[in-house]
């Protein structure tokens, strides 16, 4: 073979060049134009079928159903008017282009009624959608697997971008029975569940928020964001009212660091489709990581399940810390407070319950399986009718907390650590603690907000003043928003502010 080098050809010519250039660039490919966003009207008033414009719209949920939407576009209902059946909408947003349905016009809220369809909005494996501005219902003379929303992810891949606000969703005929054979049915019914079954699949950055719910078979909220092993990241439920629901109010699984906060929830257990069989609570957690549940109110829990009906449980497979903080609940037939991690698979997380105020609950029960052990802290448990009912885990520690209750109570000693505690009625389980009238300013009197438990401040004459425990790592405020130093000693009670 010949070693001679290759013959150079001569380079273009400038002018020879800059056409090559042109030529070459007019075989490429035009950059395609970004498709613009579509807003798509729905009025299911119309007789007649239109082409989704404002002035010809769609007139059905299978017609807005059929439609694949891409990032940005808008899913709009008209006001005053009600749909029927299931909306399916195909498609995905983007982070920084979510796919929005509402509603436009003036008047009463569009509904969406499923009839008694499995679910009246459903999305499956699909991504950045934000929900606002409807009512949704879906009626049925008999009970069944049922939501007014569902979010579902079956593909094993992850899934993100959720955001649910300003609905109000009511009489929605889910299972109320968590018992077998119906468990499953149960646990798949509710006003809104999200759900992640299937290999790793995920579901995160899901924020509910600002929704009224009401009269659901099966519970209120149910997010769940993954399983044991992948969990979903980014959950936050905050500001819904949930009222008379037959099953849980809020529950969150298997997230990362969830928040539930700013909650009301109400009647728990009651509504048009009462629970009927197992066990539910308010506001809880389960297979979580360092969850946390805050500034919620739960009240009138009325109908007693087999062992629960707490307004607040860190229930099992939560691992990390499970914090329970700045809470009012009251009359609540199961009580405050359930730590069940030994109750399914453990996850072993420490369970720190703060400056919370607790009125006529009378009851916590904590079974950490001898994994799960309870700081309790700062908090206020005011029971002055009845005794009280008291569990606490090997290995748990009562701290700084007010203790109102019958000289008939009493609380448990074995396994437990009694710290700075005060007490009025009910005996000292050890001998540390103050006895006597803690100086409230007017007990008893927390309505159905934060913001009515003001009665449980502390008078500028109280024994309880300045005479806690310092704790580390408290939070720095206290239930009613007063700074609690990291050094000096605290107040006893769920107040920290200077005396009334």
């Amino acid at each position: 073979m010949s070693s001679r080098p290759p013959r150079r050809l001569p380079a273009a010519s400038g002018a020879l060049a800059a056409a090559l250039t042109l030529s070459t660039l007019a075989l490429l490919p035009a950059p395609t134009a970004a498709a613009a966003a579509a807003t798509i009207h729905v009025d299911c008033s119309r007789s007649t079928a239109g082409d989704g414009s404002q002035s010809a719209p769609y007139h059905s949920l299978a017609q807005a159903s059929a439609r694949t939407y891409g990032p940005g576009d808008t899913l709009a209902f008209a006001a005053g008017t009600t749909c029927t059946g299931t909306l399916t909408p195909q498609g995905s947003g983007t982070a920084q282009a979510p796919i929005r349905i509402t509603a436009y016009g003036t008047g009463a809220r569009p509904v969406l009624d499923g009839k008694g369809a499995p679910d009246t909005v459903r999305f499956t494996n699909q991504d950045h959608w934000s929900v606002s501005g409807l009512k949704l219902t879906n009626p049925a003379p008999s009970l069944a697997r049922r939501t007014g929303l569902r979010v579902t992810v079956t593909d094993g891949a992850a899934h993100r971008g959720f955001d649910i606000g300003d609905l109000v969703i009511d009489r929605v005929a889910g299972q109320t029975s968590k018992n077998s054979p119906t468990t499953e049915d149960y646990v798949q019914s509710g006003a809104l569940v999200t759900g992640a079954s299937g290999g790793a699949s995920t579901l995160s950055d899901v924020r509910v928020h600002d929704t009224t719910v009401s009269n659901s078979g099966g519970g209120g909220i149910k997010v769940r964001t993954g399983s044991m092993a992948h969990k979903g990241t980014g959950v936050l439920v905050e500001r819904n009212t949930v009222k008379d629901v037959g099953g849980d109010g809020i529950i969150v699984s298997y997230a990362d660091t969830p928040m539930i906060q700013d909650n009301t929830a109400a009647g728990v257990g009651n509504g048009v489709y009462p629970f009927s069989g197992g066990n539910f609570a308010g506001v809880w957690v389960l297979g979580d990581h360092n969850p946390t549940i805050q500034r919620n109110a739960v009240y009138g829990i009325t109908r007693m399940s087999v062992a629960d009906s707490q307004a607040f449980d860190c229930d099992w497979g939560n691992t990390g810390t499970c914090t329970v903080q700045y809470n009012f609940s009251r009359d609540n037939i199961g009580g405050f407070f359930l730590d069940c991690d030994g109750c399914g698979t453990v996850g072993g997380a420490r369970q720190v319950v703060r400056y919370n105020i607790s009125q006529n609950d009378c009851r916590m029960s904590s079974g950490g399986n001898g994994r799960s052990v309870t700081h309790l802290y700062n908090n206020v448990l005011y029971c002055p009718g009845r005794k009280f009912a008291i569990t606490l885990a090997d290995g748990s520690t009562a701290e700084n907390n007010i203790w109102v209750g019958t000289a008939d109570s009493r609380l448990p000693t074995a396994g437990v650590s009694w710290l700075w505690n005060a007490f009025q009625g009910v005996p000292r389980p050890t001998a540390n603690g103050i006895t006597g009238d803690p100086g409230f300013t007017a007990p008893g009197t927390g309505g159905s907000t934060l913001a009515s438990a003001t009665g449980y401040r502390l008078r500028s004459t109280s024994p309880l003043l300045s005479s806690g425990s310092v704790i580390t790592g408290n939070g720095g405020r206290d239930f009613f928003g007063n700074p609690v130093s990291a050094t000096a000693k605290p107040h006893r009670g769920a107040f920290n502010g200077p005396g009334v």
